[in-house]
């Protein structure tokens, strides 16, 4: 079966990747650089659709397209040393998720602890804030530093 020629719009419907983005791939070496017409057009195959739609689906991952031109250039070497790379890169992920999902969880509680000791505008004139109280230490925090 011959493969199908796209021209970069009908990639770009069946995929949903932007043609500005399939450029931009493209230039970073995640896609091969397609052959023109002669009309200068760029022209695609059905394994350019299969490679943007890995692309998108690694991207859902979290992976970077560093990483992603990684595990391409890894699979032409075999699935076996790809599903290992791809393994590590999952786990460092998750633990890199898990750190910020701390660092949020941190940030929303300190959130919600001045929202629970909100100072008003009278308090705050009175107390001599420099621009807002409610992201301001409290003067008695100042002075302990």
């Amino acid at each position: 079966m011959a493969s199908q020629s796209l021209l970069i719009g009908s990639l770009s419907r069946q995929t949903g990747v932007s043609v500005r983005t399939i450029r931009y791939y493209e230039q970073e070496g995640l896609l091969t650089p397609s052959d023109r017409r002669s009309s200068g057009y760029r022209i695609y195959t059905e394994r350019d659709v299969e490679k943007l739609r890995f692309i998108r689906q690694a991207k859902q991952f979290g992976l970077t397209l560093k990483e992603i031109r990684g595990i391409m250039r890894c699979s032409r070497q075999g699935l076996e040393p790809c599903c290992s790379m791809v393994r590590q890169l999952f786990n460092r992920k998750i633990a890199e998720l898990e750190g910020k999902i701390s660092e949020l969880t941190q940030t929303r509680d300190r959130l919600k602890d001045r929202l629970r000791r909100w100072i008003g505008p009278k308090e705050a004139s009175r107390r001599g804030y420099a621009v807002c109280p409610q992201i301001e230490s409290p003067k008695t925090d100042r002075r302990k530093r």
